[in-house]
């Protein structure tokens, strides 16, 4: 029974590795996974309809997210917002090591932590070649800035791994956000090994780094998973950008560069007097308010009074969402058929008893394959949570190692190297041996990530 429970995740797998389409690969392995549920794993009417009224929601809540986000980002790019905040960036940063740690700790997790879908690495590598990076320093440090995807565009992959394990979210959060340590260690260890600073730049890159890990968990802490990641980048803005300023004497930030961050102001304000707002007096209304794509969509409306044919890019940006969309929503109705009627616990059975140390491994592969912590935790969760339990270890623990390393390898997802790399040179076509070095530098820190993070709860916990 558990390898028939297996096929729907192969046969998504394997339409991912010949480039058939993330779309498709998920449709087919949700009709593959209804199809084995009906023949091996019947399950009563009543579970399937309880389940489907509290997760279905969350389909529909994810995919806003992806659409309002990556409106967002087409807005904000037309309105020149992008280029005003890469443009104070390459004023201000007083040497190269300096402003990579800014680019790779703050502003790339920024932009990810605001609209997702590795928007940050658009606007990152640009800068770090204006910083006189190399072509392929350039690439590979702007998909280094991809240490905060738990929390990216609002969290929706954390999210769906909360939903399907039966966790609080924004437990889930704060859990992920403890692991999510050794990913970032690990990628200061490789943005020091690629620039090399003096002594000024390693302080400031190790300090940049501890910023933004602390400043996320405080976050979670207090005021909870979805701004979380806004949060803790904004603290490195703040003070890296608050030294640079200083240094340089700078009088303050530019009317074009304040205009700039209205819409990013607002997301990140409205969402959190929201939050509070639903905290203090709990009601429907209330909770609908505080849902990100609420604020996205807020944010969108700002930035489109900014850009001409703001309605045309809205629709350009809607017509990319749809395959996306399409696909993230059948990644989550798989997991969730594969959750509800016990698919993924079988497979849970076909790991080695004891060893989670394998978990973050499914994981990281699942993101590589699917570019996406979402698409990920919606693959594996049910089966990390099933492993779990077979080991008598925390749920919780396991998810957020998970959730931790797949995130981190969403970098190394071979469409994402390939843009960071022709991002860096957008006048000449991709080299592909420049390709071939990022992708493989890419995967063996993702492997390295899965690795620590496996061994670290396999003897922890």
């Amino acid at each position: 029974m558990a390898a028939l429970a297996l096929a729907p995740l192969l046969l998504a797998i394997v339409l991912l590795l010949l480039r058939r389409g993330a779309w498709l690969a998920a449709t087919v392995g949700v009709i593959a996974a209804g199809l084995v549920a009906v023949l091996g794993f019947p399950t009563a009417w009543p579970t399937l309809r309880a389940s489907a009224v509290g997760y279905f929601p969350l389909i529909l809540e994810v995919a806003l997210i992806l659409l309002f986000g990556m409106t967002l980002a087409r807005l904000l790019e037309s309105s020149g917002a992008m280029q005003a905040i890469s443009g104070w960036v390459e004023a201000l940063a007083p040497s190269r090591s300096l402003g990579v740690a800014l680019v790779v700790f703050g502003i790339v997790p920024f932009a990810e932590s605001v609209t997702g879908f590795g928007i940050g690495v658009t606007i990152g590598v640009p800068i770090l070649v204006h910083l006189g990076c190399t072509l392929r320093q350039s690439a590979l440090l702007g998909l280094l800035g991809l240490n905060a995807v738990p929390w990216g565009a609002l969290g929706p992959g954390t999210t769906v791994a909360a939903a399907l394990a039966g966790l609080d979210v924004d437990a889930l959060g704060l859990a992920s956000a403890w692991i999510n340590l050794i990913p970032v260690l690990i990628v200061t260890a490789a943005v020091l090994l690629l620039t090399r600073p003096g002594l000024g730049g390693l302080l400031g890159t190790i300090a940049a780094a501890g910023l933004l890990w602390a400043g996320i968990l405080a976050a979670n802490a207090v005021v909870g998973m979805a701004p979380a990641g806004i949060i803790g980048s904004l603290i490195v803005i703040i003070g890296l950008g608050a030294l640079f300023a200083v240094r340089a004497r700078s009088g303050g930030l530019s009317a074009r560069l304040r205009q700039a961050l209205v819409p990013y102001a607002v997301l990140t304000l409205g969402l959190l007097a929201a939050r509070a707002v639903s905290a203090a007096f709990p009601s429907p209304l209330a909770q609908l308010a505080a849902s990100p794509p609420v604020w996205l969509a807020v944010a969108c409306a700002i930035a489109a009074l900014r850009v001409e044919h703001g309605r045309a890019i809205a629709l350009a940006a809607a017509r990319s969402w749809v395959p996306i969309g399409a696909a993230t929503a059948a990644f989550m109705l798989m997991g969730w058929i594969m959750t509800t009627t016990d698919m993924s616990t079988a497979i849970g059975t076909l790991l080695p008893a004891g060893l989670i140390m394998l978990t973050p491994w499914l994981t990281a592969t699942g993101s590589v394959l699917t570019g996406s912590n979402t698409g990920a935790n919606s693959m594996f969760t049910g089966t990390l949570d099933a492993a779990a339990a077979a080991a008598e270890v925390p749920t919780m623990s396991v998810v957020a190692a998970g959730n931790a390393a797949g995130s981190l390898a969403a970098l190394a997802a071979p469409p994402r190297v390939a843009m960071a790399v022709q991002l860096a040179d957008p006048d000449t076509p991709a080299s592909a041996r420049d390709i071939a070095w990022v992708q493989a530098s890419a995967l063996i820190i993702s492997a390295v990530s899965a690795l620590v993070i496996g061994l670290w709860i396999q003897f922890t916990l």
